[in-house]
Order: structure tokens, then sequence, then C-alpha cells
């Protein structure tokens, strides 16, 4: 099957012969930049390399950590999910580590979206990096009225609508249904004229026919995969982990789960394709693309080392000139020609 940059013409975009700087080495050299990501006429990413939703600071929203690191080389920072009203998130504790996972139930604390768009939005419109929100809602008519709040404001470049959380309740009610899922891209592009992409559940039978819905709705990208619902129990008190009964599973256990969807979906749709999920290190995010995807993000990785998205940057470059490649669209979707 052909990948979807061989189906479309795309436009050509020149190739930078810029100064690489490789952090902590000391070492200069003149690198080959590949060309830029084409996610859709509007929206188009210096490189594949994406921070996720809710990792990107303390707060999620870049506390802490922006002043910290130059962020600008990244393809995009994806803002935590907003809300139309602000919420306290779920009891404590939220967090739990496995040897190769994580259990999260934060609950999308947040501020709302009225805070966001006062306090936020006139410093990310300021940011050399694009700056992408997450907005999720227990409805088609709370997502309509954040975006209609959103319309007339500038600093964000796209919309990446969660339909999938597993950590409150309906979180994951609209990205299981095709029908509705459909429903909400359809409104939301009504609305606003902002790139739309999907964040889609992996808690589902089959990710095909909802990922098809979500482009026939008009949904210009797809994130796969949101985290896996799951549990564990503390062995002593035989009671949850969490402040909740469960919780979101991330981190290297999700990956193998998501990669597939990535693989599934790759083959059902034409829209682009940002691969999340247990990402911590260039052969990670290579596998990712060589399934279908035109990107992806990094997410728990962040939070034991918040520069691990330049890293894995630095890193993709460096492979890319190591082999010649001009193009990151090169690597997209190439295991499903072997």
């Amino acid at each position: 099957m052909l990948s979807i940059y061989q189906k479309k013409d795309l436009i050509s975009l020149v190739v930078l012969r810029i100064i690489l700087v490789y952090p902590n080495r000391g070492i200069l050299i003149l690198a080959n930049f590949p060309k830029k990501i084409f996610i859709t006429d509007n929206l188009i990413l210096k490189n594949p390399v994406i921070v996720a939703s809710g990792t990107f600071g303390f707060d999620g929203y870049g506390s802490g950590i922006v002043n910290k690191f130059n962020f600008s080389s990244l393809g995009a920072i994806v803002m935590k999910s907003t809300t139309l009203l602000p919420r306290v998130g779920n009891p404590t504790p939220r967090f739990y580590h496995g040897k190769h996972w994580t259990l999260n139930s934060i609950g999308i604390e947040n501020p709302g979206i009225d805070s966001i768009i006062e306090n936020y939005l006139p410093s990310w419109k300021d940011w050399d990096v694009s700056v992408i929100l997450s907005i999720a809602g227990e409805s088609i008519d709370e997502y309509l009225q954040m975006a209609t709040k959103l319309k007339v404001h500038t600093g964000i470049c796209a919309l990446e609508l969660n339909v999938s959380c597993p950590n409150v309740e309906n979180g994951m009610e609209i990205g299981q249904d095709p029908i509705m899922t459909k429903k909400l891209v359809e409104s939301i592009k009504k609305e606003i004229e902002l790139p739309i992409i999907v964040k889609l559940s992996p808690n589902v039978t089959d990710i095909r026919p909802i990922a098809i819905a979500a482009e026939e709705g008009g949904a210009n990208a797809l994130s796969l995969t949101n985290t896996l619902y799951g549990m564990t129990l503390n062995k002593e008190t035989h009671k949850s982990v969490l402040g909740t009964i469960g919780g979101g599973v991330s981190g290297f256990a999700l990956k193998p789960v998501a990669l597939s969807m990535v693989w599934k979906a790759f083959q059902v749709v034409d829209i682009p394709i940002i691969g999340v999920g247990g990402i911590s290190n260039i052969h990670d995010a290579l596998e990712y693309m060589n399934a279908g995807a035109t990107a992806f993000q990094i997410g728990v990785a962040n939070y034991a080392n918040p520069r691990l998205p330049l890293d894995i940057l630095r890193d993709l470059n460096a492979y890319c000139n190591k082999h010649k490649i001009t193009d990151y669209h090169f690597l997209t979707g190439i295991s499903h020609n072997m």
C-alpha cells in the first residue's frame, strides 16, 4: 500500500543546511535537515517531534520548564487537556510507577477554557514553536462552546480533541463510537478553521472504523493513542494504589498496543497519524513512523527527562544524516511496503 505521501501532491520545501549543536557534547556539525512535516495546508511542522498533552511542565502548560530549555526547535507542543469549566481532578494518589509502565488518574485537572484564554494564550502566540491545545468535553456541546471561545483568539495552531480520556466519567464515550466521533468532528469543523487532530482511545475492539469516522468528519490528523484503562492493587491494603479504582496505563507497556493501532489505521485512512505511547528513545520513534505515523508525541517519559524531546530530535536528525534521508516523510509507513 502506498503511503499517504505517495498519494498526495505535496509541496516541496527546501532542505536547510544549518549548524546543528549537539547538547552536552560540544560538537558542531554541518547537517542536512530533512524537509518539514506536512499535516495540512495550514499546519506544517518543523519536524515530527511533539510533546504530548499533559507532560509539558509541572502544570501541563509549561510551568517550571519553559524557560529552562529552548523548545523552539521542536515540531510542536500539545498543551494539557482543557475543559469548558475548571476541574479539580481526581483524589490522590494520582500516579503509580510500575517497572515498565505508569498508572495515572489525574482526572483532567485544569483551570478551564476561560482562564487558558486569559492567562496563557497571550504568551503562547509569542513562542517560536507550534502550540496545539487539547480540549476535552463530556458532550459535543461542550466541545463546541470551547471552539466558539477559541476561534476569535490567536496563540494556537491546531486543536487536539481528546475523546479518549479513561480518567473521567464519559471521557471515552465519544471516542468509542464512530457515529459520535464523526458528528463531533463535523460540528467542530463548522465552528472553527483551525486544523483538527482527534486523539483516539486504545480501549476499543477495532480502531479502524473510528479512525475512518474521524476522517470522514473532516479531521486533519489522528493521534494514536491515549492511555489504556487499567488498575493495580496494594498488596498490603488490597485496595487500588490510586485514589480512584483505576487509571490510564502509559509508558513502555502501552507501546505495542498503540503501535498496532497506528499500523491498522494507516491502512484505512489517508490523513496523517501522530503516534504516541511509550516513546523513550529514537528507536521507539522510528518504529511509530515506520508503522505509519507522520509524527510522534513523547509523553510520560518527559517527567523523568524534560529535555528528552530535544535529545530524540538530535538523534533523529543524526539518523537521517547517516542514512542520507532528505525528507522525514520517507520514514512513514515503510514497513507496509516490505
